[in-house]
Parts: structure tokens; C-alpha cells; sequence
């Protein structure tokens, strides 16, 4: 799934961001041709298509891409995964198996131990201590299996306009999600971090990649772990940088539809998508997606979060991770 530009920078996706920079000269209107000449094949892909640059530059751009019989082919660049398609051969243990259970065992052992050492502080020392010594040493192994997990996937949520699916699915993403690692929701608006120049979209894609930091910010916050926007201008590259770098695409069409449908069929992801709905909604968001011409089932979740069908739709978020790394079901 590596772009031609990814794969002409080495491989290293970092190297390659950076070339979605904006010039200041090509802010203006008519740039000096110089300007648009002296730039790499990437760098002037990624100018072509830099919305912080005028329509005139990036026309210009555009021009020197043909000039030089470069393929026409997009700028785009991909967070590589976490996740590889032998670690999905291991299923729902890979996120609901053992490690999620230890964690959660050492939780409770840090809570109990310490709330035993509290009971116990004004009995003998020796007893108080040792309770409180096991507690925070359970405590400090939870803060750092937590921290250092290896294998989070990265699930990107595209979020519907409706207002009264907000609440219910951020509690869906507490409940059902969270579990998997990583969740970025994408709203239609601007809310959330907004992204609306290049130093933004940079910086949020480097955030992707920052796996302790991700992890260390899910322990922090019951919902998701990175809330994003974007500007008219950006939304659609940002659109593709999380189509491109997520392992699964989660689609609320609580609204009725999507404003993502007609780019998760351009780009030919509808398999690597599941599809739910705010339970009361689930007739329009299914009528919407036969409209859009897809077969594939549209999941409801509760008021409060729950997820109906909770094992089908854990199936059909290890069959789009599946789809995305190309694994054996």
C-alpha cells in the first residue's frame, strides 16, 4: 500500500512527509518559475496538491510534474501499521486475550492491595508496608504493559454529522473500540483538532506513529484517542492519510449516509470498512448503504454503547484488518 513517492524516499514515510511543506513563495499567485523548478519530483508532487499554496502555484506545479513525464499519480503519504498479518492470524486474542486480561488482573490487584495497606495502616507496620509494596509494584507493571504494548491496531472512526450519535458513540468507543488500541475519529466539521495547514497535517501524522505516546494518551482518556478535523481545504488529504493508515475503517452512518462513501469507493476500501449505526437509525444507514451499492451488514449499537451483535461485528472488524494487511481469513 506504499505510494511510488513512499517507496522513492527509502521506504521511510517521515522522509517523505516532509515534503508536504508549504513555500511561501508559492502563496502567491504567480510564482517565479524558478520556484516550482528547483523542487524534487516529490516535493512537487506534494505542491501541487498543498492547499496553503495558490491555485496558480499549484496549477504551475503541476505543469513542471508533466513537463518532467512524471506519473500523475497523487502525492500521499502512509503511517506504516503496528499490526502485521501474522499477528492477525492469533484473532480476538490479540486484543481480547491473555495481555488484556493481565492488565486488567493487575489493575484490580494494585487497587486492592493499596485499598488493604489503607485498612491496614493502623495495624501492624510490617503487614501495612508489604500490601502497600505489592500494590505499587502491580501498579507500576499495569502503567508499564499499558505504555509499552507493541501490537495496538490503529482504528479510524468516521464520525456522522448527527448530533445525538456523539454521545453514544464515544461510549461505544469506550466499551467496543478501545480494546483494539488505537482510535482516531475524523469528523466532517471543524471540531476536534482541526487541521488546516501543512505544519498541521505533519504533525498529526507524525502523532499516528508515536505508538507509546498513543498508548500512554489511551490511558488517560476513556474515549478516543485522537479526535481530529479538518479545514474544507484539508479534509480530503486527511481523509486519505487515515484510509491509507489505519488498520480498520469504522463508518457511523447514524445521519442516514455519509459524507465518506463516495471516497471509501474510490479508493476501493469498502472491504477494509464496517459499517454501524445509533440503534433507531439502522433502517436508513442500511438504505443507504444499498444506495451506495454495498452488500455488507451495518452493525447498530445502543444509547449507552453497547454493541448488538457484538460477536458478528468483531468478526467483521478482524475480516477488515484482514482485508487491509491482504491475511488468510
Amino acid at each position: 500500500m506504499k505510494s511510488s513517492d513512499q517507496a522513492d524516499s527509502g521506504g521511510d514515510w517521515r522522509v517523505q512527509l516532509q515534503d508536504m511543506r508549504t513555500i511561501s513563495a508559492l502563496r502567491a499567485g504567480s510564482p517565479h518559475p524558478d520556484e516550482v523548478e528547483r523542487l524534487s519530483d516529490r516535493a512537487l508532487r506534494a505542491a501541487a496538491l498543498n492547499p496553503d499554496h495558490s491555485d496558480g502555484a499549484r496549477a504551475a506545479a503541476a505543469e513542471a510534474l508533466r513537463a518532467r513525464r512524471l506519473s500523475p499519480e497523487p502525492w500521499r503519504v502512509r503511517v506504516p501499521s503496528f499490526l502485521s498479518a501474522r499477528d492477525l492470524e492469533r484473532g480476538d486474542a490479540l486484543f481480547f486475550g491473555w495481555p488484556r486480561t493481565l492488565r486488567a488482573g493487575l489493575a484490580w490487584g494494585a487497587l486492592l492491595a493499596l485499598v488493604g495497606g489503607v485498612v491496614l495502616g493502623f495495624g501492624p507496620l510490617a503487614a501495612s508496608a508489604a500490601l502497600f509494596g505489592a500494590g505499587f509494584a502491580a501498579l507500576s507493571l499495569w502503567l508499564a504493559l499499558l505504555a509499552l504494548r507493541p501490537k495496538p491496531a490503529r482504528i479510524c472512526i468516521v464520525r456522522p454529522a448527527l448530533a445525538i450519535a456523539r454521545t453514544p458513540l464515544r461510549a461505544a468507543i469506550g466499551a467496543e473500540l478501545r480494546p483494539y488500541g488505537h482510535v482516531v475519529t475524523l469528523a466532517s466539521g471543524v471540531e476536534g483538532l482541526v487541521i488546516k495547514s501543512a505544519a498541521d497535517y505533519r504533525a498529526r501524522a507524525l502523532e499516528l506513529g508515536n505508538r507509546v505516546g498513543l498508548n500512554l494518551t489511551n490511558m488517560s482518556t476513556r474515549r478516543e484517542t485522537l479526535a481530529l478535523g479538518a479545514s474544507d481545504a484539508w479534509r480530503p488529504l486527511v481523509l486519505n492519510l487515515l484510509l491509507d493508515s489505519s488498520d480498520a475503517i469504522v463508518v457511523d452512518l447514524s445521519d442516514g449516509g455519509s459524507w465518506v462513501l463516495e471516497a471509501i469507493q474510490r479508493e476501493g476500501a469498502a472491504a477494509r470498512c464496517v459499517f454501524v449505526a445509533l440503534w433507531g437509525k439502522l433502517e436508513e444507514a442500511d438504505a443507504a448503504l444499498r444506495a451506495a451499492g454495498l452488500s455488507q451488514r451495518c452493525f447498530p449499537y445502543a444509547p449507552d454503547g453497547e454493541m448488538q451483535r457484538r460477536p458478528q461485528f468483531r468478526a467483521a472488524m478482524l475480516a477488515a484488518m484482514r482485508a487491509t494487511h491482504a491475511a488468510g481469513a
